[in-house]
């Protein structure tokens, strides 16, 4: 689905001021590809090009360089396909302002009628199209790239990185959490497979003593899993799992602040930590939190309904009576 509406960007043809704001984001989009710009956008009769742009080319036979006559048709409003009539007379074009080739800059796509055309100029001339499609994906491939499209598609944009949350930027390390058993980064981005496991002291009076936290460890799920409940049975017999979080549940914001008031109220009733198992949750909470200090996707939101309407005594977020 396009995460960039192109409608952001003001109509070409309506007097407002804004009308050449295509225009200068296919400026400002060349640059960032590389491009260095020889005409700047301007108003009034353009003789059929609205940039000039160069790209040097260098090879085992020395520098090249490319002159691209650019054409920008904004016809995101309209839907419609950017046809031969739209852009025509192109080699002539390219030839009366001394290029070597042309760059459709696009809101929607080259009709097949523009393509076909193009198609028959390859042996006299190069030719690029940046469509929608095209732009979007090199805008969103790198962190330059996003922050040219948040200058043109704000709202796109913070639509976008609601969606695909990015940690944010607490500490001067990036955050890491390793798989204490296979040593996999386990803070990878939409792919969280890892959780945190809690070993207690086991109790024989439930009454009497309080629950002791022995270890909290993070680890694959399966035979990450399984490895370390084995290697934990081999050092300490008296050391029973007590329960686990899929570390992608926990980094959500919701889920979070109830963990830690859960935590929080299980202190206060006499739960206590080994020096180990209270540093490793210190390690736990500061390596996630990045990861928390954000906005609810839609997906974590669904998942978030999902669990309230499980009891919290089945591992969900539902109230009892």
């Amino acid at each position: 689905m396009p995460v960039l509406d192109f409608k952001e960007i003001p109509k070409a043809h309506e007097s407002n001021g804004l009308q050449d704001t295509f225009e200068l984001f296919a400026r400002d989009f060349l640059e960032f590809m590389g491009y260095h710009v020889i005409t700047d956008p301007d108003r009034g009769a353009d003789g059929g090009v609205d940039l000039v742009v160069e790209e040097r080319r260098t090879g085992v036979g020395g520098e090249t360089v490319i002159r691209w006559l650019v054409s920008c048709k904004h016809k995101a409003f309209s839907g419609n396909s950017v046809t031969f009539s739209d852009d025509n007379n192109i080699r002539d074009r390219v030839d009366a302002n001394s290029c070597h080739g042309f760059i459709g800059f696009y809101s929607t796509l080259a009709s097949s009628g523009l393509s076909n055309s193009l198609k028959g100029l390859r042996n006299l001339i190069e030719y690029q199209i940046f469509d929608k499609e095209k732009i979007e994906n090199q805008l969103l491939h790198t962190s330059r790239g996003i922050e040219l499209a948040e200058r043109y598609f704000p709202k796109s944009l913070l639509s976008w990185k609601v969606e695909n949350p990015e940690p944010a930027r607490l500490f001067i390390n990036d955050s890491t959490l390793k798989c204490e058993i296979c040593k996999k980064e386990l803070l990878v981005k939409n792919n969280y497979e890892g959780i945190v496991v809690f070993y207690s002291k086991e109790r024989t009076d439930f009454i009497e003593e309080k629950e002791h936290y022995e270890y909290i460890h993070w680890v694959c799920k399966g035979n990450c899993d399984n490895e370390l409940k084995y290697k934990i049975s081999q050092y300490n017999n008296d050391a029973v799992e007590s329960g686990w979080e899929d570390i992608s549940d926990v980094i959500m914001p919701t889920i979070f602040i109830r963990w830690i008031f859960a935590t929080l109220n299980e202190q206060r009733n006499g739960k206590t930590h080994s020096d180990e198992a209270f540093e490793n949750f210190k390690e736990f909470l500061i390596q996630i939190f990045p990861y928390v200090s954000r906005h609810l996707t839609s997906k974590e939101q669904e998942r978030i309904k999902m669990l309230s309407m499980i009891p919290s005594y089945l591992g969900g977020l539902g109230y009892e009576d």
